[in-house]
This record gives structure tokens, sequence and C-alpha cells, in this order.
């Protein structure tokens, strides 16, 4: 009598995690260098106490005036409702693009806006040929949570009514802009709105407490730009009800999430969310990615005009987007 075959167990997918060195070259290094001797005396002191949310604005506005931009995008500001927005479209394009990015910027919700970000947007709209929306949405604490959301959400039904399908139309954010991008496709579903083709996310703050196993103390010194002592001032001024639906990101059913691809600096306090991200939307069977930059801090990206590396990233976020728009 043969024995009985006992059938193989199903693989567990693996999450799809893909690390990066930082290019090779001198201009590279000596960028990389100069970037974070510049971060650490010129901004990380100001982001979070005892500094008042007007001079952290003031400080991050003043840092990203210094960034050269892409010239190969334009800019208009116009409104959609009573949200102030930026339409970056690329140069000599007439008429409306095939897709379209809704873009939610960073600043802990409580600075930020489009003119801070506009180092990633042009560079975004001329690598993917796509109009790319990007909200100035109401920052804490004048407007305490759910305001943001709102506006966000706002803007992607401002996309759809202009004739994009969601097929066409990803989004994408960078620290509390990648919360927003992860919330604002959750909060659409929700409103019974298609998902949209994609998600990108740029070292996404999900969570402004350390996670089990947090990496976020053990990598501040390490980091040039954030500091955890920012979390319980952005906490305070965003005054979330805990019982809210949309409160908890990490809280959501990530069942329908989009495609997402999430990058990350490894010398980042937020290093801990971005792995959330893959690891549990892998676990709901949706597909995701994420890249680990080695060597590299918070939202590096937005120093594509100086750095290769931060242009190669920002070269694999078009390629991802492009690779899940309809035709």
């Amino acid at each position: 009598m043969s024995a009985v075959q006992k059938a193989p167990a199903a693989a567990v997918k693996q999450p799809v995690i893909r690390r990066y060195q930082p290019p090779a070259g001198l201009r590279e290094s000596i960028v990389a260098a100069m970037m974070r001797v510049a971060l650490k005396v010129t901004l990380k002191p100001f982001l979070g106490p005892p500094w008042p949310f007007a001079v952290q604005r003031l400080s991050l506005a003043m840092g990203s005036s210094l960034m050269p931009q892409d010239g190969r995008a334009t800019v208009r500001v116009e409104r959609v409702a009573h949200i102030e927005v930026d339409r970056v479209v690329p140069k000599g394009v007439t008429g409306q693009p095939r897709h379209a990015i809704l873009y939610l910027h960073g600043g802990a919700f409580v600075a930020g806006s489009p003119r801070t970000h506009r180092s990633i947007t042009r560079v975004l709209s001329a690598m993917t040929g796509a109009q790319v929306l990007v909200p100035h949405y109401r920052l804490a604490p004048e407007s305490p949570f759910p305001a943001q959301l709102d506006d966000c959400v706002q803007c992607y039904k401002q996309l759809l009514q202009e004739g994009y399908s969601a097929d066409r139309i990803s989004i994408a954010g960078d620290s509390a802009g990648g919360n927003l991008t992860f919330m604002t496709a959750i909060a659409a579903m929700k409103q019974g709105l298609p998902a949209p083709a994609s998600l990108v996310m740029m070292s996404p703050a999900l969570s402004l407490h350390p996670l089990p196993n947090s990496t976020g103390f053990e990598r501040q010194a390490r980091d040039p730009m954030i500091r955890m002592a920012w979390a319980e001032d952005v906490e305070r001024a965003m005054k979330v009800p805990t019982d809210h639906p949309l409160a908890d990101p990490m809280a959501q059913d990530l069942s329908q999430l989009p495609p997402s691809l999430t990058q990350v600096g490894d010398d980042e306090v937020l290093y801990d969310n971005a792995v959330w991200v893959v690891e549990n939307a892998t676990a709901a069977g949706r597909e995701a990615e994420l890249e680990v930059y080695m060597k590299r801090w918070h939202v590096f990206q937005a120093h594509a005009s100086l750095m290769p590396g931060s242009v190669r990233a920002l070269e694999r976020q078009a390629e991802f987007m492009k690779r899940h728009w309809a035709r």
C-alpha cells in the first residue's frame, strides 16, 4: 500500500523589498555630505519644539526655496473649491494630459505647501507626461483632523470630474503626505469612489507613535532631518478623535488597497512605517513594493536637482506609475 502524499503547503507571499546603494561618483558623495550638514544645522533644530509652527513653516519654506526647479514643467496656481492648488504640466503640452497624479505634500500636517515641494512635482510631471495636481490642504492647528484628508479627497474627486478615469490617476506623497496618500485612497473607496491606479509613498508618516520594534529612537541620531519630539507637537495640533473611523491608518482594511510603491531612507526614524506598509499590504494579498535607499534620509528625493540618486528614485516612481496606468 503506497504512502499518502501530502499536498505541499501554499507558499506564503513575501514582501517585495529592494535595497539600493548610493550611486558612485564624486557629485553624489560630495552633495550628500553637504546636504546632511545643511539639514542638521538649518532645518532639524527648527522642526518641532520649542519652536512655534510659524517658525517651522518658515524654516521649511526657506530651505525648499534653495532647491533649483526643473524647467521641463510649468506651474499654474488655481483653486479647487476653497483649496488653492498647483497644476503642474510638462512644458509645451496643450490640452489635458492623458494621466494625472494627485500629489500630497509633507510637512507633518502643520507646515509645507505645493510651493515647498515643486522640486519633486515638476520632476514627476516631466518624467511621466502627467498633470500633477497639488492641493494646499488645510493645516493644523488652525484646521484639525480630518480637514486635511477632506481636502485631499475633494481634489481626487476633482480629477474624476475633469474626465480622468481612476485607472489613469495615481496618488503620491511624502511624509505626512504619504499618510494622506494612503488614507485618501481608503477614504475615497469608503465613499464609493473608484480606487486610483496606484499609490506612491515617500517616507510615509503613518503613526505618530513608535511602533513595536520601532526604529524611531534608534535612528534619531542618524536622521539629519526628523526628531521624534516633533510627533508630540503634531499630535496636539491635529486633535484626532480616537473614535473616528479614519483616525488610525494602521487599523484600516487593506484588502482593496491599490498597488503601492514605498520609498524610504535607511537612516530615518520613519523606516519602520515604510516596512509596515509593504508587510501588511502583502499579507492582505495586495501588490506592494518597498525600496530602501542606503545612507539616505527623510524625503531625500526633494534634492533631485542636486543628487543623481534622488533623480533615480523619482525615475523608479515614474516607472511604477506608468506600469499601472491604463493607456
